[in-house]
């Protein structure tokens, strides 16, 4: 349990001006500087808060990292957004969410960081993902994001990437216009919103009744949210064939010939 926690949020009282200079400017829509866990799945000692082993109800403040290991969770952000985290992952809580490893699925106003680029949300639920080496992943489930740099948020020729969309292999020192916008396939779009972000949960995130409407409208028909995934078609078994005459080998004599 943290019971430093209330000393620690009163030193990043103090110390808020300082921390808002520090990380990057993210338009206010989304600003973020508490992260409430409200629901864990897996091991209860596998969710931490700045290297602290976290609890339900336990919060992080600004500048804080959240992590998981052998557990998944869902966080509240103070913005109304939420948020689930996957085994494996790191976010810290700052005015974006900043994902260095794993992957964050966040419903609501809560823009993102990951991998030197900035996300401007619009209603929007949507999934960054980041490997081992930093390189990240974002898909968008339902409504908008724009992806600028994190040193330039507000630029003017920022992407728009929508429902059905993603970009992938985003690392530092991209430049948005080697940046190639791809679609996602019926089975791709199925395979998240029947994964580990979606899975086991209590509460759902909010609007992920429209994810449902959404993936309808791209793909005519989808699987339920939550739901087990889809099994792949079965190879059927291939058709018995009748038997054939078998031939007399080379040299056999045949009945009546000799």
């Amino acid at each position: 349990m943290r019971s430093s926690l209330k000393q620690i949020k009163s030193g990043f009282s103090s110390l808020g001006v300082a921390f808002t200079i520090a990380l990057t400017a993210i338009p206010a829509i989304a600003q973020i500087d508490l992260a409430i866990v409200t629901e864990i799945l897996g091991d209860n000692n596998e969710v931490f808060i700045e290297n602290q082993v976290a609890q339900e109800s336990d919060d992080a403040a600004l500048g804080e990292e959240v992590r998981t290991e052998q557990a998944r969770a869902q966080l509240d952000f103070n913005t109304g957004a939420s948020g689930r985290m996957t085994e494996n992952s790191s976010i810290v809580v700052g005015q974006c969410i900043e994902v260095q490893q794993g992957a964050l699925v966040a419903s609501g106003p809560a823009n993102g960081c990951l991998s030197g680029f900035a996300v401007g949300v619009q209603g929007t639920i949507y999934l960054m993902s980041a490997d081992e080496d930093g390189i990240g992943t974002i898909n968008v489930l339902e409504g908008q994001i724009q992806l600028a740099l994190q040193d330039n948020p507000d630029d003017p020729n920022a992407l728009v990437i929508s429902a059905g969309q993603r970009v992938a292999r985003l690392t530092q020192g991209l430049a948005l216009a080697d940046i190639t916008i791809e679609q996602l396939t019926k089975e791709e779009y199925e395979a998240i919103i029947t994964g580990p972000l979606f899975r086991g949960y209590q509460n759902p995130l909010p609007d992920q009744d429209k994810i449902d409407e959404i993936c309808k409208r791209l793909y005519q028909n989808c699987v339920a949210v939550g739901s087990e995934p889809p099994q792949p078609p079965q190879p059927q078994p291939p058709k018995p064939q009748p038997p054939q005459p078998s031939e007399p080998p080379n040299g056999t004599p045949v009945r009546g010939l000799w």
